[in-house]
């Protein structure tokens, strides 16, 4: 997960069967937080909502069908009422057994009254835990990415359902030995190393980590819906992400206060089990037996020729500046990815050191920070929709305006100096969860119904990569300027979304050479 499960964008899986004609348009999600998991597969789903060639939904369908976007809010909100917790978890640690602090001393990080020598604690102890999360990090991009180029092959092959049992399996251990090792933290007032974190990410990352469950839902609803209850199945998937997101960061830090971490993780635990209860007994299989795939191209070219097959795909020549723009915007899209993943690898760590917030504190952020974009944005959406009728580059307007909204919320966050300026930085990215389904909604408009999927699997193989790259920027920038101005790193995040600006300028000027054609891909 980038910091979040539905944070790092997945792969698309084979929600349409073959023969299949191009009947779609586009994908629209609305939020930042949550991108990733949903927008890489909704192209592909939406390109057949209306198509001929959908076999018709049956009319009696189980009530079981619309157990999974409940199941999907669990597992969302289990990940995020213990993410924050999991940060603080690993800085606490590191203190207590990495440099052999008193337990009494460690306690006080985090805490609204910081003394001159916790602060020097906090300044020693961050960047040996921000290596710990590197780790954590870099276990959790490389095999889920890996197993992410098949995910759309298996989901074929097995069934949704296996995919999806696999993803909440790997949550739940993820969260029991999370809390197990919390409690022996405990039990030895803190003298318990924060690199067994690392072990709970393993588990999870060989059962596939988000790409398998957004890969399994996405196809899930492919099957058991059509035409315009597709859609609303899909904007119900969204919802469930954003509400899931939302109720864990809200109610994390009041638990964590009231208990423990253990507690905490524990909690997260005992949802996810229960939510992978009740799909093993009442969520059926979507895919019939007589309707899967005996094998694959993916299976049988094996992993070479997969990745042959998508690059050939990508840079294969296109009328008119296609190519050109296409590749641009899978660019503006991984630079978005590279920055939000660098940027929330450290920023709790940023808030505790020039602000001193405790994990409430943050929390509470948090909960803002997902709801304001979300709702704002989507509201603001209906009104900027209305440029329609004034101009033909609708669509290029409102990625602009989101990216600007990206850049000065990242100037913000770099030059507060009190609390309630991150929270102004807030309201200055009001709109900066549009740019993921605009770019998206072009690179869907300009390619044909059968290479949508190789360049949306292309784009979530290196989405899912890029944490490597940029966790280990954002960390080596934070540690290295934790003395002077620990929020320098929001300086290099505005300054890839001004390259972002440039870049879509580039396609703004293709496009308008030959404006008769590209009016119906922007507008």
């Amino acid at each position: 997960m980038n910091e979040e499960p539905h944070a790092h964008e997945k792969l698309v899986a084979k929600a349409r069967r073959p023969g299949l004609q191009d009947s779609g348009s586009g994908s629209t999600n609305s939020l930042d937080t949550v991108e990733g998991s949903l927008a890489s597969f909704a192209p592909a789903i939406k390109a057949n909502i209306e198509s001929s060639g959908d076999p018709p939904t049956p009319i009696s369908q189980p009530l079981g069908i619309y157990l999974l976007e409940p199941l999907i809010l669990i597992l969302l909100f289990a990940y995020n009422f213990s993410s924050t917790v999991l940060k603080n978890e690993i800085i606490y640690q590191s203190c207590t057994a990495g440099f052999r602090y008193p337990d009494s001393v460690c306690l006080l990080l985090g805490t609204k009254n910081p003394t001159n020598e916790t602060k020097k604690i906090e300044e020693q102890v961050q960047p040996y835990a921000a290596r710990v999360t590197l780790v954590m990090r870099m276990v959790e991009c490389i095999i889920p990415a890996f197993c992410g180029l098949f995910a759309g092959a298996w989901a074929d092959l097995y069934g949704r359902k296996p995919l999806l049992m696999c993803s909440f399996l790997g949550y739940g251990i993820q969260y029991l030995i999370s809390a197990v090792i919390a409690y022996m933290a405990i039990q030895y007032h803190g003298l318990v190393s924060p690199w067994w974190y690392v072990l709970s990410i393993v588990p999870l990352s060989f059962l596939g980590s988000s790409v398998t469950y957004s890969v399994a839902a996405v196809c899930f609803i492919g099957d058991v819906s059509e035409g315009r209850v597709r859609s609303y199945r899909m904007i119900a998937y969204e919802l469930a992400i954003y509400v899931g997101l939302l109720l864990g960061s809200f109610s994390s830090g009041y638990v964590y206060e009231a208990t423990n971490a253990y507690m905490v993780f524990s909690i997260s635990a005992a949802s996810i089990f229960v939510a992978l209860f009740l799909m093993i007994a009442l969520l059926p299989e979507s895919l019939p037996t007589e309707n899967r795939t005996s094998t694959t191209s993916s299976t049988q070219g094996g992993l070479v020729s997969l990745l042959k097959d998508l690059w050939s795909t990508c840079q294969k020549p296109r009328e008119h500046n296609n190519r050109s723009i296409v590749l641009i915007i899978m660019v503006v899209l991984l630079l978005t990815a590279f920055v939000s993943d660098g940027s929330n690898s450290v920023f709790y760590m940023f808030m505790r050191a020039k602000f001193h917030w405790s994990v409430k504190q943050f929390t509470e952020y948090e909960s803002v920070s997902i709801l304001v974009p979300a709702v704002a944005g989507s509201g603001g959406v209906i009104f900027i929709w209305s440029l329609r009728k004034c101009t033909k580059s609708t669509i290029l307007w409102l990625a602009l305006l989101s990216i600007l909204s990206h850049a000065t919320s990242s100037l913000m966050k770099a030059f507060a100096l009190v609390s309630w300026q991150i929270y102004v930085a807030i309201g200055l990215g009001l709109f900066k969860s549009l740019v993921n389904p605009m770019c998206r909604t072009m690179i869907t408009n300009l390619l044909p119904a059968d290479e949508r999927g190789k360049i949306f699997a292309l784009l979530g193989v290196l989405q899912t990569l890029s944490p490597l790259i940029s966790s280990s920027l954002y960390y080596g920038i934070y540690t290295r300027t934790l003395d002077s101005d620990p929020g320098i790193f929001n300086i290099v995040s505005a300054s890839l979304f001004g390259l972002e600006i440039i870049l879509l300028c580039i396609v703004w000027h293709k496009k308008s050479k030959n404006q008769v054609y590209y009016e119906p891909v922007f507008k």
